[in-house]
């Protein structure tokens, strides 16, 4: 009973003390959440206000015994924490939140140091302690391209290298990291998201190329974007045109256009295409379609292999094989909107003989184009000419042997044809439903 007694003298002292030094305004609540209206400390006890607030918050509170001072602060509608941390700030002491539902109080200094000895011993442990081993088998990927991404995390006694045979990683780490490497590589080994990539090569002459509902002479200056009046379409143009010599390795460069299009949703381009190809017009090409993995480089190309003569360092004779015709290139990214951004790498080349050896001529372009899911990017430009020969004369007499000559006369144009790619991008989500294309890589 005296005890007690004396503790509750103590305590009555305590409240005299501070409220001699302090004004402290707590609101209509006893709710620890509620923020303190006034709380005004002049010279009092830093330890006594540690208490205080500690009680207000009905928390615990262990006050290292390097903390001592007097506290001056005046500070309004604060909570008991935050009140605590502008405390701790002020006066370089370190407010640390344990585990476990109680407070640290110690100096700054004194915390740093803690923490520095607590990271200098846990080194000194995993040093000491011996590495698990674990293989990771990869399914979506390559082991190789994770194993870069996986160094990073790993610490300075931590190993990580690809079997290519297996396909694995073989991880060597110490216990208490292991878990989150691993997990690290789960993440991203998840199945790639691929693309289906149609395309469409449509050779059409020049003076019929408007009917494909794309006015290609709205273009502006290289490089601008214009809005195509007919399909509403973005025009971009690029240059890049070469002339190559193989025989005697001379390139010379020529001014060519290459126009990027896209063709806005709903727009019936296989019924414009259809009509071309019926009346004559038009002819296809080719019409490949290909699936290939998010971020990685498609190849569509039509032509033929030309042999070159070419001579090796012991001046021997050697025969190369040149591709020669249509090459189009393609590497495409899924954005976060589920657009599709494509790196289009559009080529046209052909080949002439010359007294020095073989000219192909090159005509590409590189570009990039944002598309909706499934939307048409058109390239136009890959311009060639054809000379035309027909016999013109009057019917019947033309036809007759040797006088024939005399009643007709031949006669020579040059007939200009595009070369016109569509490409359409469709994002796959069922990997089983891929179709018949061919998988790159």
């Amino acid at each position: 009973m005296v005890k007690t007694g004396l503790h509750k003298l103590i305590y009555i002292g305590l409240l005299a003390v501070l409220a001699a030094s302090a004004t402290i305004s707590l609101g209509q609540t006893s709710d620890p959440n509620v923020p303190i209206k006034n709380l005004n400390f002049q010279a009092a006890d830093i330890r006594s206000v540690i208490r205080f607030l500690a009680d207000y918050g009905r928390v615990n509170v262990v006050v290292a015994p390097a903390v001592e001072g007097n506290v001056t602060i005046a500070i309004t509608d604060v909570t008991w924490k935050q009140a605590l941390e502008i405390i701790g700030k002020t006066y370089d002491l370190a407010v640390v939140f344990e585990e476990g539902s109680y407070i640290r109080i110690l100096p700054a200094a004194d915390y740093r140091k803690e923490v520095t000895e607590e990271k200098k011993a846990l080194n000194e442990q995993e040093n000491l302690v011996g590495l698990d081993t674990r293989v990771i088998n990869i399914s979506n990927s390559q082991a190789a391209n994770v194993v870069d991404a996986v160094k990073s995390l790993l610490t300075q006694r931590g190993k990580v290298q690809a079997d290519n045979g297996t396909n694995s990683i073989i991880l060597q780490e110490v216990p208490n990291n292991i878990d989150r490497v691993v997990k690290f590589i789960t993440q991203l080994d998840r199945p790639p998201r691929q693309i289906r990539i149609s395309a469409q090569l449509l050779e059409v002459s020049s003076t019929s190329l408007t009917e494909l509902g794309v006015d290609w002479t709205v273009n502006g200056a290289t490089g601008g974007d214009v809005i195509d009046p007919v399909s509403g379409a973005t025009v971009r143009e690029t240059e890049h045109t070469t002339s190559q010599m193989l025989d005697e390795g001379r390139m010379t460069d020529r001014a060519g256009t290459f126009t990027i299009t896209t063709i806005q949703s709903g727009w019936d381009l296989e019924a414009r295409i259809s009509a071309l190809v019926s009346k004559g017009k038009g002819k296809i090409i080719a019409h490949p379609e290909i699936t290939t993995v998010d971020n990685f480089e498609a190849k569509i190309q039509a032509g033929q292999k030309v042999p070159i003569k070419q001579f090796d360092e012991s001046g021997n004779t050697v025969i190369k094989l040149e591709e020669v015709g249509t090459l189009l290139k393609v590497t495409q990214h899924i954005t976060s909107e589920n657009r599709i951004l494509m790196k289009l790498t559009p080529e046209r080349s052909t080949y002439e003989y010359d007294a020095n050896g073989v000219i192909i001529n090159t005509n590409n372009a590189l570009t990039n184009v944002v598309v909706e899911n499934g939307q048409t990017a058109v390239i136009g430009g890959l311009t060639t000419q054809d000379e035309v020969e027909s016999k013109v004369g009057i019917p019947v007499l033309m036809d007759i042997p040797v006088i024939g000559n005399l009643f007709s006369y031949t006669r020579k144009k040059i007939e200009n044809r595009d070369l016109v790619i569509f490409v359409t991008p469709t994002i796959v989500d069922n990997l089983a439903s891929t179709g018949t294309g061919t998988t790159a890589p």
